[in-house]
């Protein structure tokens, strides 16, 4: 509903307007000022008394006559050209030569605006790197076969899905909270080799790991002379967080962004399992190994994103933040073998099932980097897409505590580092 002041009382405003102008004149002017021309508003169209104004302002706003429902004007009478009617054609200081004034049928009035929206949500696909860290594959098919298969760190190139999802809620007129979760569920892969497919001449248990140098060390009950190898990996990663945002706009109003400051749970588990088939003697043996980790992340950070319009309806930015958290971790080995050491032939070693779990708290670091470009394609209706670089430290992993050189030598290292990197695509609603 659009209000302006009774006609009377905007009839008595302009008269002191005009009365009071030779009162200013007479204390001086400051260099380079130039009296209001009110009287080339003579001739200006006033409003009746019955109708509303078309733009209703006060007369520091736009002069008597925007007082009496006229247009606005400036300090010499002439119409003011405000920036929701920038285009191409007017004159210098008129907002002339905009170049970005002929788009999707030129500017609203909200003119390009900050980013915003209620809900947001959508699919991403994310890619793990340095999962397994530096480790090697785990079978060659024979001792000094230079082949090499189960290669953890080639089996888990592919991006993964997941979604995303956040909420705004206004809780002042620059401000809003927000509440987001992102999450990627059961990623991970399942290999496996059997011996007369790879062997030369299709030898049936002719396998060989890495846990004893792919057969240059003493062979493994139930690994080495194997007859089948396989891994299975298994990983979920988890984002939730709460923020405050704070909104800003700069000089050019087609930049604008918030600050934000919040606290963040983050919870990466994974899991790997190696199972192999071997033969000890003259029978067939077993082994499975396992590797668990968990990791919870909790914490506060900071950052923030800032936007260019480039259209009416159509935006580019770029996020960032940075924080740092207490990891709490677990991490847990298993190995179990079926051979037994009394009937094993000489020069085969053979291991004792064994359990090894430690746990305990860290300080982490994490940090995530985004940059987006969103449409506007309904009043109420956005979509947006984008790349996104997720980076954590001091985490306890399986690639970096599988020991390849000695099996159940338990919690090596709780300092692994993961990058995940990847798209997203979401859709973004106003009400």
């Amino acid at each position: 509903m659009k209000r302006s002041l009774p006609l009377d009382g905007r009839r008595i405003v302009a008269l002191l307007a005009v009365l009071l102008s030779p009162v200013a004149t007479a204390l001086g002017q400051p260099q380079g000022y130039v009296a209001p021309n009110f009287a080339g508003m003579a001739g200006q169209k006033f409003h009746q008394a019955q109708q509303i104004p078309a733009f209703p302002a006060s007369p520091l706003a736009g002069g008597p006559a925007a007082t009496q429902g006229g247009e606005f004007v400036d300090v010499q009478g002439r119409d003011v050209i405000v920036q929701t009617q920038f285009a191409e054609g007017y004159p210098a200081g008129f907002g002339g030569g905009d170049p970005m004034a002929i788009d999707f049928g030129g500017y609203g009035q909200d003119q390009v605006g900050p980013h915003y929206f209620d809900v947001h949500g959508g699919l991403v696909y994310l890619q793990g790197e340095r999962l397994f860290g530096n480790l090697e594959a785990f079978t060659a098919p024979g001792a000094g076969n230079p082949d090499r298969f189960l290669d953890p760190a080639g089996d888990s190139d592919e991006f993964e899905p997941g979604w995303h999802v956040a909420f705004r809620y206004d809780i002042g007129a620059l401000a809003v909270l927000e509440a987001a979760y992102m999450g990627l569920y059961d990623f991970g892969f399942a290999d496996s080799v059997n011996s007369a497919d790879v062997a030369p001449g299709g030898a049936p248990s002719a396998l060989v790991s890495v846990f004893n140098n792919f057969g240059a060390g003493a062979p493994i009950a139930g690994i080495d002379q194997g007859i089948t190898h396989s891994v299975d990996f298994e990983a979920d990663f988890q984002s939730t967080e709460i923020n405050y945002r704070r909104y800003w706009v700069g000089v050019n109003p087609r930049v604008s962004g918030t600050y934000l400051v919040g606290a963040r749970y983050l919870r990466y588990t994974d899991s790997f399992q190696f199972n192999s088939e071997g033969v000890v003697g003259a029978a067939s043996e077993t082994v499975s190994l396992e590797w668990n980790n968990e990791n919870d992340m909790v914490g506060f950070h900071f950052g923030g994103d800032a936007w260019l319009g480039l259209r009416q309806g159509l935006r580019i930015g770029v996020e960032g933040t940075a924080g740092v958290y207490n990891n709490r971790y677990k991490f847990n080995n298993s190995g179990t073998f079926s051979a037994d050491a009394a009937t094993a032939p000489v020069g085969v070693v053979v291991i004792e099932d064994f359990s090894n779990a430690a746990e305990g708290n860290q300080v982490a670091f994490a940090t995530e980097a985004d940059a987006s470009i969103v449409a506007d394609i309904l009043p109420s209706w956005s979509l947006s897409g984008g790349y996104q670089v997720l980076y954590l430290n001091s985490l306890a992993t399986v690639g970096g505590n599988i020991n390849q050189g000695a099996i159940g030598a338990g919690l090596r290292s709780t300092q692994s580092s993961l990058l995940f990197h990847g798209f997203h695509a979401e859709l973004e609603y106003i009400w």
